[in-house]
C-alpha cells in the first residue's frame, strides 16, 4: 500500500511541475488551474502515506477497535478541507484573470500536449490504484483512487479550454479554470460531509461501549 500512495506522489509532483510551468508561461487558466489541483493532490498523498505509515507502525500494538477508522477519517477529512480552500482559491483566480492564452504556437502546443498527457496519466494512476486497493482491500487507496478517476475529468476539462482558446475561444480556458475549481470544491464537500459522519459514528459508538460496559 505505501508503494502505490509513493508512486501516486511521485507522479502527481512530475505532473505539477508540468502543469504549472506551462500554465502560467502559456496564460492557461485550465492548465494552471489543474496544475494547483495537482498540487492539492500531493499534499492529498502526503496524508495518505503519513496515516498508511502510522497504521503499519500500529499493527503490533493492537491498537483499540475503532481507532484505525478514526485516524482514516481525520485524513479524509483534512484532506477535504484542503480541496475545498483549494478551490476556492482557483475561482477567485479564474474569475480575476484576464489574460488570454499565448500567441505564440509553440507554447499553445505544449499546453495542449501537457494537459492531454495528463489526463491520460491521470487515468492510468487510477487504474493501478483501484488494482492495488482492491488487492489489499484498503479503503483509503480506493479512495485515492477515485480522486485519481476526478483528476482525470479535470484534466480533460482543461484540454478542452486549451483546444478551445487555440480555436479563437479564448473564454473557455477561463470557463475551464473555473468547471474545475467547482468541481473540486463540490468533492470537498461531499468528502467532508462523509468524513464528519464517520467520526460522529465512531464517537456514539464508542459513547454506547462505554456506557455498556458501565
Amino acid at each position: 500500500m505505501l508503494k502505490a500512495a509513493s508512486v501516486s506522489a511521485l507522479l502527481n509532483a512530475f505532473l505539477m511541475a508540468m502543469q504549472i510551468a506551462i500554465g502560467l508561461t502559456a496564460h492557461s487558466d485550465g492548465l494552471f488551474a489543474d496544475g494547483i489541483h495537482t498540487l492539492s493532490d500531493l499534499a492529498a498523498d502526503s496524508v495518505v502515506l503519513i496515516v498508511l505509515y502510522l497504521s503499519a507502525k500500529q499493527l503490533d500494538a493492537t491498537p483499540r477497535d475503532g481507532d484505525g477508522n478514526a485516524s482514516q477519517a481525520v485524513a479524509s477529512l483534512l484532506i477535504a478541507v484542503l480541496l475545498i480552500v483549494t478551490a476556492a482559491e482557483m475561482l477567485w483566480h479564474s474569475v480575476g484573470q484576464t489574460a488570454t492564452l499565448n500567441g505564440n504556437p509553440t507554447l499553445q502546443v505544449s499546453a495542449l500536449a501537457v494537459s492531454g498527457f495528463v489526463t491520460i496519466a491521470k487515468e492510468m494512476l487510477f487504474r493501478y490504484m483501484r488494482a492495488e486497493g482492491q488487492r489489499a482491500g484498503s479503503a483509503i487507496l480506493l479512495a485515492s483512487a477515485w480522486h485519481a478517476r476526478m483528476d482525470a475529468v479535470s484534466a480533460l476539462v482543461a484540454t478542452l479550454g486549451v483546444a478551445g482558446s487555440m480555436a479563437g475561444m479564448p473564454m473557455l480556458d477561463h470557463v475551464a479554470g473555473a468547471a474545475i475549481g467547482l468541481m473540486i470544491m463540490r468533492m470537498g464537500c461531499v468528502s467532508a460531509r462523509s468524513a464528519l459522519t464517520q467520526l460522529a459514528a465512531g464517537a456514539a459508538g464508542k459513547a454506547a461501549a462505554r456506557h455498556a460496559a458501565e
